[in-house]
Parts: C-alpha cells; sequence; structure tokens
C-alpha cells in the first residue's frame, strides 16, 4: 500500500486478510469434530439391523433430458436392485437424442420400468412435479439418470422412516465414478472432504444445508405438503430441503446408501456445473431469507449465516486478489495479504491434509479407494474455494436480483457410456404402451396429462402393469 494509506483502510484490510485466511481453517476443524462424533455415534458399528415392519412401497424417479449416451448403466443398475417392492418412472423431459427410444427398450421382460414422455421441456423440476402427480406409494427416490445406485441402496435409504414419522427425506452417499485425470481426482477428494464429511457434521450440529439432488428419498407425504420442487431456482434440492425443514419435518444423511455419479471430466463442465451451484446457493439465500424473522426457524439460523459468511469470503477473497494483482502492476507495496501460497498456504494446505484424512476414516468402509486422493489434497484449496469465490463473485447480481423464471430449465452436459457400477443386470429388450392403470397401488391412475400448467405427456408401463392394478 501507498504511505499515504489511512489507518483505517489498513486496518480493515487486515481484518479481511485475517478472515480469508481464517474461515476455511475454523470451517475444517467443524466439519472435521463434527464429522467425527457423528462416525462414532452412528457408522462404527456396522450395518444397522433390518427393521421388523414390512419394508414401505418406493418409486424411483428418474428425469432425463438427452441422456441417452449415459443411461444404460443406471437401467442395469436399477433392474439389479435389491428391494422387495420398488418401481421405477423415468421422465423423459422433451429429449431430442433417442433417450425415450433407450427407456422403451428397457421396459418389455421389466415390469418395474415405466416412462413418462413430457413434449414441453420443464425442467428437472418442472419433470419431477410432473411424475409426482402419479405416485401412490409412501416412499420417493429421486435419482439422476447418469447415477449409479449400489445393489442394496434402497435399504438403508428407506430404513430410517420407518423408525422416524416426522423424517421427511433421506440424503445419500454421492461417490465419483469416474477418477482418471486431475479433475476427476480433485472432485474424488471434494466428494469426501466436504460433501461427505459437511454432511456427518451438519447433522451432528443441527440441520442439513442440502439433500444430493443425484439420490435423496422423501416421504411423498411431506414432498407434496411442500408443493413439490421449484422450477424457480438453479437447484431444486436445496429449494426442496429448506422448504421441508422450515415445515418441520427433518432430513437425515446415510452414508450406507452409496451411489456412484459421473463427475464433469471438462473444465468448461466443470464451470458450468459450479456456476448453476453458485447461483442456486444465491437464489436459496434470496427466497429464504425470512427464516431469520421467526423463532420456530431457529434451527436454520446456523447454516444460513454460515451460508452468508462463505459468500463473504468469496467476496473478500476475490477482493485480495485484485488489490494484490493491482499493487503488482502499479508497483506500490504489497499490502497485509496476497492469495499466493505462503506459509499460510502450508497451513491450509495441512488442514486440508486432516480433513481429507478425517474423511477416508469415516468413508473408508463405502470407498476403499479414497487413500489414493491424498496426493491430491495440495491443489483442492485451489479447485475448491478459489473457484467457489470466483463463481460466487459472478453470479451475485444474477442470483440477487435476476428473473426466478425458468431458472431451473437445465442443459445436460456431455455423456460418457458407463459401467453398470457395482449393481449386475442387462439391458431389456422391446417396448411397453399400456394406458393408464399403476401397478400394485403404484404409479398412476390416469396416462394422459404430465404436469402443471396443462401441459401434455404420455405414460408407457411396463408388460405386467395393471394386472394387480
Amino acid at each position: 500500500m501507498t504511505p499515504m494509506t489511512p489507518d483505517w483502510v489498513l486496518a480493515g484490510a487486515r481484518l479481511i486478510a485475517c478472515f480469508v485466511f481464517a474461515y476455511p481453517i475454523v470451517m475444517a476443524v467443524v466439519w472435521i469434530v463434527g464429522g467425527l462424533w457423528f462416525w462414532w455415534r452412528r457408522e462404527r458399528r456396522g450395518a444397522e439391523e433390518d427393521p421388523d415392519s414390512a419394508w414401505p412401497e418406493v418409486t424411483v424417479l428418474v428425469p432425463c433430458h438427452n441422456e441417452a449416451a449415459g443411461l444404460g448403466g443406471t437401467l442395469r443398475a436399477l433392474a439389479a436392485l435389491d428391494y422387495p417392492d420398488y418401481r421405477v418412472l423415468f421422465i423423459d423431459d422433451a429429449s431430442t437424442d433417442g433417450t425415450a427410444r433407450v427407456i422403451r427398450e428397457a421396459l418389455d421382460g421389466e415390469s418395474r420400468f415405466h416412462l413418462l414422455r413430457l413434449s414441453t421441456n420443464l425442467g428437472k423440476a418442472g419433470a419431477l412435479n410432473a411424475a409426482l402427480e402419479l405416485v401412490r406409494t409412501p416412499l420417493i427416490v429421486v435419482l439422476d439418470s447418469d447415477t449409479i445406485p449400489r445393489r442394496d441402496c434402497l435399504r438403508p435409504l428407506a430404513a430410517p422412516f420407518l423408525r422416524q414419522p416426522r423424517l421427511g427425506a433421506v440424503t445419500a452417499n454421492p461417490l465419483p465414478l469416474n477418477r482418471s485425470g486431475f479433475l476427476a481426482n480433485l472432485q474424488t477428494a471434494e466428494f469426501a472432504s466436504i460433501i461427505g464429511l459437511i454432511k456427518r457434521s451438519q447433522r451432528t450440529w443441527g440441520r442439513i444445508f442440502t439433500v444430493s439432488g443425484c439420490c435423496t428419498a422423501y416421504r411423498t407425504e411431506a414432498l407434496r405438503r411442500v408443493g413439490g420442487f421449484s422450477p424457480a431456482t438453479a437447484t431444486e434440492d436445496i429449494d426442496v430441503t429448506w422448504r421441508l425443514e422450515r415445515d418441520a419435518w427433518e432430513i437425515w444423511f446415510e452414508p450406507r446408501a452409496v451411489v456412484r455419479i459421473q463427475g464433469p471430466v471438462r473444465l468448461p463442465d466443470y464451470w458450468r456445473q459450479r456456476r448453476r451451484w453458485a447461483l442456486g446457493g444465491w437464489h436459496a439465500l434470496r427466497t429464504h431469507r425470512d427464516v431469520l424473522t421467526r423463532w420456530r426457524w431457529r434451527r436454520l439460523w446456523p447454516i444460513y449465516v454460515d451460508f452468508v459468511l462463505a459468500y463473504a469470503w468469496g467476496f473478500c477473497f476475490v477482493a485480495v486478489c485484485l488489490f494484490w494483482l493491482g499493487s503488482r502492476l502499479l508497483g506500490w507495496p504489497p499490502g497485509p495479504a496476497s492469495p499466493v501460497p505462503a506459509w499460510h498456504g502450508a497451513v491450509a494446505s495441512l488442514v486440508c491434509l486432516a480433513q481429507i484424512s478425517t474423511a477416508a476414516l469415516v468413508n473408508h468402509r463405502y470407498d476403499p479407494g479414497l487413500k489414493t486422493s491424498l496426493f491430491w489434497v495440495p491443489w483442492y484449496p485451489l479447485l475448491f474455494f478459489a473457484t467457489g469465490a470466483f463463481l460466487a463473485v459472478s453470479t451475485a447480481s444474477r442470483g440477487l436480483f435476476g428473473t426466478l423464471d425458468l431458472a431451473g430449465r437445465w442443459r445436460s452436459p456431455p455423456r460418457e457410456a458407463g459401467p453398470g457400477g457395482e449393481a449386475g443386470g442387462g439391458d431389456q429388450g422391446g417396448r411397453g404402451e399400456r394406458g393408464g392403470r399403476g401397478e400394485r397401488g403404484g404409479l398412476g391412475e390416469r396416462g394422459g396429462r404430465g404436469g402443471r400448467g396443462g401441459r401434455r405427456g404420455r405414460l408407457y408401463l411396463g408388460p405386467m402393469a395393471g394386472r394387480a392394478g
């Protein structure tokens, strides 16, 4: 800084520099302590016993938009699920790449598979709401079309609903499927040390900030009480989490419900995904800002304030980076903070190493290969915190003041034809085009309408549907 810089400016700059350094460290400690406590109380003894009562019926909803290339593995895994009573409803949201054809080929011979075709692109939330009108089972599992559930995934998702009547949702434990390359390995470290550990920690300290959009089980009654999924947000999973918790429903994290996901392997796809996440975060802060005004929502205050601090940290980090760059270009003294790693970078890397080591401890039962990601930890702060900071700043004006109309319309990234994961099974042949009766009290009582606002869709049921309806 120049010699004429006022003392109060220097004091403010030092305060910002301390916040930029301290916030990630403090949060990492909070996540480590909370994650270890969750593991000690709920996981270290191994699997829980099956419930004494009958397993509840489950409908798995799989929204799809131009996913023909990557559906094979998901179809095989869904056909091989180890659960006594489930059915799968694929929602083709006006795809143009043959997605419906791929699904139809799996209908014949697999009575649990059904297809709802929408003629208008409603976005993920709109497609799920269209399918929600057809569901007659007590539980719903929302599964992304590129997500591979483990064969036993449904049992740990469904069992908690039998023990807790105020349970509104149970979110699964997503683990990256593709781990080749720099970006994929960094995301593996992220999903373990942030997404898995932070959900354990949030369950320990209070409320979960968001369910995993790739795989979550919902109580159908709870989902209908809060109006289903909102299309007026870029991240419907964050929004539905907050609406459920505001309606006094509990949300749990179940680490035994393992699913494999395909993370983006190209930098432009990764940037678009994270930009949507950052935008959805602003939408959540904007839509649910009134939680601070009611005492009955007090348990949501900590995660709301934490999220505000996270975005404030992003602005401070970007400010430090811009000031450092400007001072270098103008020949000014460096000032109290620098984004270039020095001793504080070493401290941050050590804390990240402790964080992912903790994640490896609590998650090794579900992901034995996680320890190989320790090599990528020193690069991890650059990817997660720095990228997140710039995206939070770049999406702020649109997220806070932009229109929410059509915010939930999706654009599917390029998919690779992935393996079938840990579940076996095979693709089915043929097609089914039955009318509107659901199987065993299941999917619906009409085949014509698909969604809100009078939009039309066609419902294709598996060949055995209607025999017991």
